[in-house]
């Protein structure tokens, strides 16, 4: 039997449960995207590898098949009739830019900004300056601010992402890669907390990637 399954995650993350689940498994390909999107492609594993796999990479991975994140985004907001919009820091509008790729999307995406200075979480998003007085602009605070200010009457899910993507700018407490994203609807709203290593690019690619994959995430579970 074959299988391709898409995950979101480290490299390093893939080969550890790789390594303690499936050592037989040694033969597998791994197509990256400098980000945190992948490829697992298998070939000829017995049935109980085939759905194994499915509980190794369940927590990590969003669906089968060689379609990418953002087309699986916009096929389940598609489903579901959902409208979506995006709040946008250090990923500058590349969320955006990989859903507008998509064909249709102009059925399920509303519109971005891209939210780069605290002026702008403020003016633009309803971000309270309090907030980001008291915890920072990258914070899950911040963050959860700037998902639930794009909601209204038009757009049920929003994503945001704020973070460091480096090289300069981090702290003790607030290193290089810290990225925060939350993803909410009218009822529930999600933060996650994440630390990216690599360059700038690298940061920058995988909080996109996780933004969609959380949001993909999100919709599977509550919708």
């Amino acid at each position: 039997m074959n299988k391709i399954l898409r995950v979101c995650s480290t490299e390093d993350e893939i080969v550890s449960r790789m390594l303690k689940w499936h050592p037989h498994l040694d033969d597998f390909k791994m197509l990256g995207n400098n980000g945190s999107d992948y490829v697992l492609a298998f070939t000829d594993i017995s049935e109980e590898d085939f759905y194994e796999l499915d509980i190794t990479f369940e927590d990590i991975s969003y669906g089968e098949g060689l379609k990418p994140l953002s087309s699986y985004l916009v096929e389940l907001l598609y489903e579901k009739g959902l409208m979506l919009a995006t709040a946008e820091s250090l990923t500058g509008g590349s969320i955006a830019s990989s859903i507008v790729d998509v064909p249709g999307c102009s059925n399920v995406f509303y519109g971005g900004a891209v939210s780069y200075s605290n002026d702008a979480k403020i003016k633009y998003l309803g971000v309270a300056e309090e907030t980001i007085g008291d915890f920072g602009a990258v914070s899950e605070q911040t963050a959860i601010e700037m998902a639930t200010g794009l909601l209204n009457d038009n757009v049920q899910i929003g994503i945001s992402t704020t973070g460091i993507a480096g090289p300069t700018g981090g702290s003790l407490n607030k290193p290089v890669g810290l990225v925060y994203i939350s993803v909410t609807d009218n009822e529930r709203t999600e933060v996650y907390k994440n630390v990216f290593k690599g360059d700038r690019e690298q940061i920058r690619n995988q909080a996109r990637d996780m933004a969609l994959f959380y949001a993909i995430k999100h919709l599977q579970k509550y919708y």
